[in-house]
């Protein structure tokens, strides 16, 4: 079971090029892939995300990759000999179109190709081949981020589920003296109210208006339908594969379930219960919404 979340970072430096691939994922309902390459990997977009496919299946992926050219964090001065030679040049040029006034260094100096070519140029043949070995390392730290964030994810989901478990229990213990008061209740109601009218009771069809009437605040097949639904939590849990969305489901489910009885249950301690419960769920939702 993995998360969404997750951080993966390779590099690697030689004689030409300084790499450094980087990449950053967050929760997404399908996989989405941002990338932001230098001009050279412009056309390599669709072979990395098909790597990026064979590694993650969901969440929002952000990739970046940085390359500079070796040392090109030292400051870089022209090479003399080209100085010399488009110094030539702009006076065989200044001499040719008869034009007036001095060549002068800063005139040199803007020159763009004595500064040589940006990294971001460097052919696609020599970065690719580096890029795409660091990517693969990167997408092995990213994987294993993920799976321990997972790890933590399912350690905190067995713990409010265990809480869910113990809250669960008490309505189940409560429900037999809650329907037993409310038939008592509602039939002594209906007994004083019979004597007021001067009216003979009826006791069978009594009997099953109460009967009725009572079974509006048995929850039984509720909290046995919330047991159930926490074994599958537990079981899905313990798979393999993409669990995310079984899960939010799930949680869909046991939230029905635990309003049903918050509404029916009428009374006090069940009532704590549910609201116990539906906090948990909330939890709960926030941890399964980062799941893959």
């Amino acid at each position: 079971m993995n998360s969404m979340t997750g951080f993966g970072r390779a590099s690697s430096r030689d004689r030409k090029f300084d790499i450094e691939v980087e990449l950053r994922s967050v929760n997404h309902r399908f996989l989405a892939l941002k990338q932001n390459l230098p001009e050279g990997l412009g056309r390599c977009e669709s072979d990395i995300e098909q790597m990026v496919r064979g590694s993650v299946s969901r969440g929002s992926v952000s990739l970046g990759v940085t390359v500079k050219s070796a040392g090109e964090d030292r400051p870089r001065l022209p090479d003399p000999e080209a100085l010399r030679d488009v110094a030539a040049r702009l006076r065989q040029t200044q001499k040719a179109l008869k034009l007036k006034g001095e060549i002068g260094i800063g005139d040199l100096l803007q020159v763009p190709t004595l500064w040589g070519s940006s990294s971001a140029e460097a052919p696609r043949e020599e970065l690719w081949p580096r890029v795409k070995k660091l990517l693969a390392d990167a997408l092995k730290a990213l994987v294993a981020h993920r799976a321990r964030e997972g790890k933590a994810i399912e350690k905190d989901l067995r713990a409010r589920l265990a809480t869910i478990e113990a809250r669960l229990e008490t309505v189940k213990v409560r429900v037999p003296a809650v329907v037993e008061g409310y038939q008592k209740r509602l039939d002594d109601r209906i007994q004083t109210l019979l004597r007021q009218k001067g009216i003979e009771a009826a006791q069978v069809d009594i009997v099953k208006e109460v009967a009725i009437h009572a079974d509006r605040c048995d929850v039984s097949e509720e909290a046995q339908r919330l047991t159930a639904h926490l074994a599958e939590f537990r079981k899905i849990l313990s798979g393999e594969g993409q669990v995310g969305r079984r899960l939010d489901f799930l949680t869909q489910e046991m939230g029905r379930e635990t309003n049903t009885i918050a509404s029916k249950g009428n009374d006090a301690s069940i009532s704590a219960c549910a609201v116990e419960v539906k906090a948990e769920l909330e939890k709960i939702k926030e941890q399964v919404d980062n799941l893959e």
